[in-house]
């Protein structure tokens, strides 16, 4: 089974905001159970650490498989429906025809070499196994690293319950110098200094130190809360804080101590050491999947003791306190909670009156920004607008989930689900598009305006899938509401899904004489979306008719007033209209020309459709120009979208196709026609674009360069040593080190670059001081 290659992102790897701290042990031997078990679970209590562990331990792994790895996050996921999209966005695939299943999630992967790292199954554990199962079962080079507070429960499984870190012992005499041996403690001096930078450990401290990270049993979550108080407490007062807290939550029952219930305290400690706005804070920005901005804080969370104003202060507060985490996505500063104190958040937000407000105000607010989307989609923002709506992709399905909780929010749902149209064609995601609007169109029968809207639209994605007998009732059901609403409106936007549905049919003429009936009220109406769809969609019939001079017309007037609106999606396929239009005439060089200009607009979007199209109608005007190795690339290239589309790409015009590929394999020869094919369709998806444009990019091309773990000046220094062939011992002589530390450095070393061996190093660190010189 063959699958179209996973393209490789390594610039989407979650990036480390603090250093990775012992763990040593547990990375060796997740890698050993990695190496003989193609599913290995890592379980634990919250706050043990799985994610981090799971996340390095991939990193280090990455050039072990030839496909890359990939992180499919569920934590803000909360239909267990999702979770084939969920992996299918991970993957990067764009498949704008498959409804996804476990099955054909497994049918794409095929028989590539990949690592999946799936995070967070608890809360949709039945799904998971099913689609981990069905993954092992059909894809043989597939191995999976899965995070989750409970066994997956399926054949094959390996559980790999995740310890907390190494702790002193009580009452042991363990000179200062030789506590950060144990790695509760290492783990709490690094992060110490990072707030406190004069924080050492001395004869004094030690033993305090020890005592904490006993208290917290040594859970790397609690630890590092602990940790990050040092910028208000001593270590005393942190210990006495802890003595008291625990005192009490052991009352009556000091035999049981489970260490679910020290994280949990230990988080209400942190919590009680908020002010008042920071708890607020804390608790509402809880219904946030994933991250946020401080614009959604301050429009969400903001009310009673928690001014807009002071949102700010607030946040800024919480990031001190390592509560916030901060991140950056596109020059946008965001904020995130960790899973755990997400939920103790959500817990304290669910306890309070709050809950209800705070929620419709989530909801609100995404309502908003879709709505915003909608009407900024059709102008010069246009890329900045997807981009956005892809960092907010979370928080608008969890927008989607309050609505269908609550029943008086489906007509918003509505709304969301059809205002986001355009992003599920562009982003690959129609599969999740229909999946909303099936589950709103269940939940609510009543006729209304929004349920005619969604009707049109989830009869669009039908069609983009060619899934005509959908479509149809679809269609049908928009007649009779239209009717019943005497919503001539949406009568006039029938048409579009009207006529696509009679070219799918190949009923040209019918679909031209529909296209058409509409046309003149959606200039009036200036129904944008609309109007755009069906003048590409008329213009693409006529050519089908071989009506050249009725096709560019329309084609012009589509890119005409893409330009006025400085809108790029739909210029660039009415560019490739006009393209295919020119190369009809003969007009060679300005065809290609029209789908160069095609092309780049499409870097910004990732529409495989589109690119696809073009890079096909590049082959046929190389073989007009007599550059038939260059065609059988291109043809190589475009086959590749062809099968990462799911469904042929260009059905319409494959009479243009089979005639240019039967005259290119006459004029090579069957053997270099396969050479030159095989050449094209080895380049990777990422590079296509740049490839069909003639930059000096193809199959051989390395992927983006990838993140180097900052060594330190120590490590640094020993990598040079490696070079000079030095063993462990020597460079302990040498740097006046016991050879345990020389060796421990060395490991270091090899985890954060990636390498299994001191040749790696040394090759790497030569390379390094060559670029220095």
């Amino acid at each position: 089974m063959t699958a179209p290659s996973v393209p490789r992102l390594p610039n989407q790897w979650p990036t480390d905001v603090t250093s990775f701290v012992g763990r040593r042990r547990e990375l060796r031997e997740l890698r050993r159970a990695l190496s003989s078990s193609r599913l290995v679970n890592l379980t634990g209590v919250g706050g043990v650490g799985k994610t981090r562990l799971a996340l390095r331990v991939a990193w280090d792994l990455r050039r072990a498989f030839q496909d890359g790895v990939r992180l499919v996050e569920l934590a803000g996921l909360e239909d267990e429906g999702l979770v084939p999209q969920a992996v299918v966005t991970a993957l990067g695939i764009y498949d704008q025809s498959t409804r996804w299943t476990p099955e054909t999630v497994a049918d794409r992967l095929g028989d590539q070499q990949l690592l999946l790292v799936i995070d967070n199954c608890e809360h949709v554990l039945q799904s998971c196994a099913v689609m981990v199962a069905t993954l092992l079962r059909d894809c043989p080079n597939l191995r999976v690293l899965a995070t989750s507070r409970q066994a997956l429960g399926i054949a094959g499984e390996r559980v790999w319950p995740l310890a907390a870190l190494a702790v002193p012992e009580a009452d042991a005499e363990i000179p200062a110098q030789r506590l950060t041996e144990f790695e509760a403690v290492s783990l709490f001096v690094d992060r110490a200094t990072a707030v406190v930078p004069e924080f050492d450990l001395d004869e004094r401290t030690g033993p305090v130190v020890a005592r904490i990270c006993r208290r917290l049993d040594g859970i790397p979550l609690a630890i590092e809360l602990a940790a990050v108080s040092l910028r208000i407490l001593a270590p005393d007062d942190i210990l006495r804080r802890l003595d008291d807290r625990f005192g009490f939550l052991t009352s009556g029952n000091r035999a049981s101590f489970p260490r679910h219930q020290t994280l949990r305290a230990l988080i209400d400690w942190s919590f009680d050491l908020c002010s008042d706005e920071e708890r607020a804070l804390w608790a509402r920005s809880s219904v946030f999947a994933e991250d946020f901005d401080l614009e959604g804080a301050e429009i969400v969370c903001a009310g009673g003791e928690l001014t807009t104003a002071h949102v700010l202060d607030a946040v800024t507060g919480l990031v001190d306190k390592s509560i916030l985490i901060r991140t950056e996505h596109g020059g946008r500063v965001r904020y995130r909670l960790l899973e755990t104190i997400r939920q103790y958040g959500l817990d304290a937000l669910n306890r309070s009156a709050q809950v209800a407000l705070v929620r419709g105000r989530h909801r609100d607010r995404y309502s908003d920004l879709v709505e915003q989307f909608a009407h900024g989609w059709f102008g010069p923002d246009q890329v900045s607008w997807f981009s956005r709506m892809k960092t907010e992709h979370a928080n608008t399905r969890t927008a989607l989930e309050h609505c269908l909780a609550e029943s008086g929010d489906i007509s918003v749902a509505m709304r969301i689900v059809d205002s986001l149209l355009d992003y599920w064609r562009t982003g690959g995601l129609i599969s999740e598009g229909r999946r909303w609007c099936d589950r709103i169109l269940e939940r609510d029968s009543a006729a209304s305006a929004p349920r005619l809207r969604l009707v049109i639209t989830a009869s669009h994605l039908a069609l983009l899938q060619g899934d005509l007998s959908a479509a149809d009732a679809l269609l049908e059901e928009g007649r009779r509401l239209s009717r019943v609403l005497g919503d001539e409106t949406g009568r006039l936007l029938l048409k579009g899904p009207e006529g696509l549905a009679a070219a799918l049919r190949r009923d040209f003429p019918r679909a031209i004489a529909t296209y058409e009936s509409a046309l003149d009220q959606l200039r009036e109406k200036e129904e944008l979306r609309s109007l755009l769809a069906v003048l590409f969609g008329v213009g693409m019939c006529y050519s089908l008719l071989g009506d050249s001079t009725s096709a560019a017309a329309y084609y012009e007037e589509l890119l005409g007033r893409s330009q006025s609106q400085g809108e790029k999606w739909r210029r660039s396929y009415a560019l490739w209209g006009l393209g295919v239009e020119a190369w009809r005439a003969g007009e060679l060089q300005h065809a290609a020309e029209l789908i160069h200009e095609s092309l780049e607009l499409q870097r910004k979007f990732n529409d495989h459709h589109t690119v696809g199209q073009c890079v096909e109608v590049l082959a046929w005007i190389a073989m007009s120009q007599g550059e038939n190795e260059q065609a059988a690339r291109l043809f190589g290239v475009s086959n590749t979208f062809l099968r990462e589309g799911g469904t042929p790409l260009l059905a319409f015009f494959d009479e243009y196709h089979h005639h240019c590929e039967r005259a290119v394999r006459r004029a090579l020869g069957e053997q270099k026609y396969g050479k030159f094919f095989a050449q094209g369709a080895s380049v990777r998806l990422q590079n296509a674009v740049g490839y069909a444009l003639g930059e000096p990019v193809g199959a051989s091309t390395p992927v983006a360069p990838e993140r180097e773990t900052e060594l330190s000046r120590r490590e640094l220094e020993i990598a040079d040593l490696v070079v000079q062939g030095m063993s462990n011992k020597q460079i302990a002589n040498t740097l006046v080190l016991s050879q345990r530390t020389a060796e421990a450095h060395v490991q270091n070393i090899l985890l954060k670059l990636g390498f299994t061996s001191r040749a790696q190093i040394a090759a790497w660190a030569t390379e390094r001081q060559s670029r220095s010189h």
